[in-house]
């Protein structure tokens, strides 16, 4: 009996001791990871009827279909839409017919966004929501400009997130929209979103399935009109629009750029509320970088000069 005894302690300690080694490992993964995708919905269908709704921990997807009537600061899927984060920053867009990109500002370079509770509009530990949107272009969302008006990826029939890749130091997002429509047109679109460990930026490649763009309209993106003014440069392969000044949320400095190749044909054009570019030469895709750095962050960068260096440094890997 005591022989028993001894046994069963021995293998109750085993497990034990594999269960701490397993967590040790998960542990050890978790930090070597630079980068995660977020795709996090609760577990029910969705419920239009109560858009606060939750019953419960929310869950991970590789790919969803977003309900056409998915309303506005949703709780059902967390953040409002998908998240990429890396050691520097977090990005997400609004998945419901807004389709805008917001920013997260980070203090810490843990992989935390997954963590994080809808308070997320307070500075916390970790950071915080910097960005006030609105109905403007926010940072680097994908729109098209047509007829001297701007227009958000938003009236489509079908539009389908995929988690492409969740990897420790790129992860990416792709967003398939079928019968886009934009005035009169309509066609099939795809949004490739990625980010890479260590880079304040993230990239957006756009591409019109089966076709280009109808004649009038221009891919374009853009960075919201907190300030004013708005710097232009270009290198030889590059083009970068961006500026530096106190417009984050909480009245902070932040610096916001949106950086693309001159084989794309930039053009600054002018709007209410955002900065504008259009991409001239871009008829079926288009590339380009969306990036900002906040003054609390670990880019360090807390002067215009700084962050003009740190934009203009940035290179495509064809250049």
């Amino acid at each position: 009996m005591r022989i028993i005894y001894i046994l069963m302690l021995l293998i109750l300690f085993s497990c034990q001791g594999k269960e701490a080694a397993l967590k040790t490992a998960d542990l050890a993964k978790k930090k070597e990871k630079k980068t995660q995708a977020l795709l996090l919905t609760q577990s029910f269908e969705y419920d239009n009827t109560d858009k606060n709704k939750i019953t419960g921990d929310y869950v991970p997807n590789s790919k969803i279909t977003i309900p056409q009537d998915l309303a506005t600061q949703s709780k059902w899927l967390m953040f409002e839409g998908p998240v990429l984060e890396n050691d520097l920053v977090a990005y997400r867009y609004y998945a419901d017919s807004r389709h805008r990109f917001d920013i997260y500002g980070k203090t810490v370079a843990d992989l935390v966004m997954d963590t994080v509770s809808w308070d997320y509009h307070d500075i916390m530990d970790w950071g915080s929501d910097i960005l006030k949107v609105g109905s403007s272009l926010g940072l680097g969302s994908p729109a098209i400009y047509y007829q001297d008006s701007i227009y958000a990826l938003s009236n489509c029939t079908k539009k389908e997130i995929e988690v492409l890749a969740n990897d420790a130091h790129h992860s990416s997002i792709r967003t398939t929209f079928t019968d886009l429509r934009v005035g009169e047109y309509n066609f099939d679109l795809i949004q490739d979103w990625s980010i890479e460990a260590g880079q304040p930026w993230s990239e957006i490649k756009l591409k019109v399935i089966n076709g280009q763009l109808p004649d009038g309209l221009q891919f374009a993106t853009g960075i919201v009109k907190h300030m004013p003014e708005i710097t232009t440069q270009s290198s030889d392969n590059s083009f970068f629009a961006f500026n530096w000044g106190t417009q984050s949320f909480h009245k902070e400095n932040m610096g916001m750029a949106i950086i693309c190749e001159n084989k794309y044909g930039p053009m600054m054009i002018d709007d209410k509320l955002s900065h504008v570019v259009t991409f001239d030469s871009a008829h079926k895709e288009v590339t380009y970088r969306f990036l900002s750095v906040w003054e609390r962050d670990l880019n360090k960068v807390t002067s215009s000069e700084a962050f003009t260096n740190l934009v203009s440094n940035i290179k495509f890997s064809n250049n």
